[in-house]
């Protein structure tokens, strides 16, 4: 019972942090800019065009069950995102991690966000500038895109996931 609590105080002090850090990002955006200042793309919401590119450019990395480590193949897709988002420093991204449905809320949570921070990581390794990527931030097994139960579906749900803000 001890441990229970615990784990649940664990995953509602992550999930408010992670909240609260989220409000604040999406605050600041909402400040106007500057007088006289040209508009930042962090003042405005993205166009249906730069969700589009994004979308058809950047793509996800997967990881192996339990690891948040990236494997060959995928870093390989890193640096083709890495040298995409270069070449495009007005497109900014948020990175999702995500996590199959095995495992319980806390522990997937935990795992997730180590996936959007290992990504993150080796963007900004591989010259994306840090201020490119709002935030990386799991979402435990949140927003599965796959849920039938089998390794083929849980495979696609472990992933770094990109998307323009």
């Amino acid at each position: 019972m001890k441990r229970n609590c615990l784990a649940i105080s664990a995953f509602v002090a992550l999930v408010t942090g992670s909240l609260f850090a989220q409000s604040q990002l999406v605050a600041s955006a909402a400040e106007p800019a500057t007088a006289g200042a040209a508009p930042s793309p962090m003042d405005l919401p993205p166009s249906p065009t730069a969700l589009q590119e994004v979308r058809d450019n950047v793509k996800d990395i997967h990881f192996d069950f339990d690891r948040a480590d990236l494997r060959p193949e995928d870093r390989s897709t890193l640096q083709a995102d890495a040298e995409w988002l270069k070449s495009h420093p007005d497109m900014v991204v948020v990175i999702e991690g995500d996590a199959d449905e095995r495992g319980d809320i806390v522990y997937n949570v935990d795992l997730s966000q180590k996936r959007a921070s290992t990504a993150k990581d080796a963007l900004v390794a591989m010259g994306v500038p840090a201020d490119q990527i709002v935030f990386a931030t799991g979402w435990g097994k949140l927003y599965p895109i796959c849920e039938q139960a089998d390794e083929s579906c849980w495979s696609q749900n472990r992933r770094a996931h990109f998307r323009a803000w």
